[in-house]
């Protein structure tokens, strides 16, 4: 079967929240999709979960051919087949009902549709005080200082074209550095780019995959951005 979309779930011993997830993706009637959900490890709690509870030719499990969640990104991405892909949190029991309204943007002929917590409609709470202070700091220098078409730089929920998959490998190493990668790469050569608001979720079982140690990786390609509105 052809499917229209690829989404990738990257997981960790998430199995307290998979099985809402999943529920809430399948929800989506209109469009033909795979979910592509890729583990670390044989024994995670996660993957046993999905045996259980889903009997289902669309979703795929993956074991991570890297390490961490920067490859198992990367793993999902060497996996698509659809013309277009889609990163989504496995804690996110909230959102689902974005897929389908990112994917129709896709349709209608942009390559990158960004979730936005910082636009009419979307929100961002529950994160750590000091983690919303940088995001925040981040998307406001972009959005003040360069023609980027997103308010939400760093978030990891979007929706990239294949096209643009394979003419950018990732190169970042740590967490959700690829999304602002990407992002800032697609920008650089005028591929289109747009955001509908996202109401972030508050997480309700197990851990946050951010870490503070990956902000320095963030800054690279932040300065890329910056840099690429001065220098053409």
């Amino acid at each position: 079967m052809k499917y229209d979309l690829d989404i990738i779930v990257p997981v960790f011993r998430e199995e307290g929240n998979i099985s809402k997830t999943i529920e809430e993706i399948f929800k989506i009637s209109e469009i033909n999709f795979r979910v592509l959900v890729v583990y670390d490890f044989d024994e995670d709690p996660t993957i046993q979960v999905i045996k259980n509870n889903f009997d289902k030719s669309q979703i795929i499990c993956l074991k991570n051919k890297y390490q961490g969640l920067n490859g198992a990104i990367k793993t999902g991405f060497e996996n698509i087949q659809s013309k277009a892909t889609l990163l989504y949190p496995a804690d996110d029991h909230e959102n689902f009902n974005l897929i389908s309204k990112m994917f129709y943007k896709f349709c209608e002929g942009y390559d990158i549709v960004c979730a936005s917590r910082f636009i009419d409609g979307g929100s961002y709470e529950g994160a750590p005080i000091i983690k919303r202070l940088i995001v925040k700091f981040v998307s406001f220098t972009l959005t003040n200082f360069t023609s980027l078409p997103t308010k939400d730089a760093t978030n990891g929920f979007r929706l990239f074209s294949k096209s643009i998959v394979e003419k950018f490998p990732i190169k970042s190493k740590k967490g959700f550095t690829f999304s602002i990668e990407l992002l800032a790469k697609a920008h650089r050569y005028n591929y289109k780019i747009t955001e509908l608001p996202e109401k972030w979720p508050v997480r309700t079982s197990g851990e946050s995959k951010f870490s503070y140690y990956t902000i320095p990786f963030y800054f690279k390609w932040y300065l890329y951005i910056l840099m690429s509105a001065f220098i053409k």
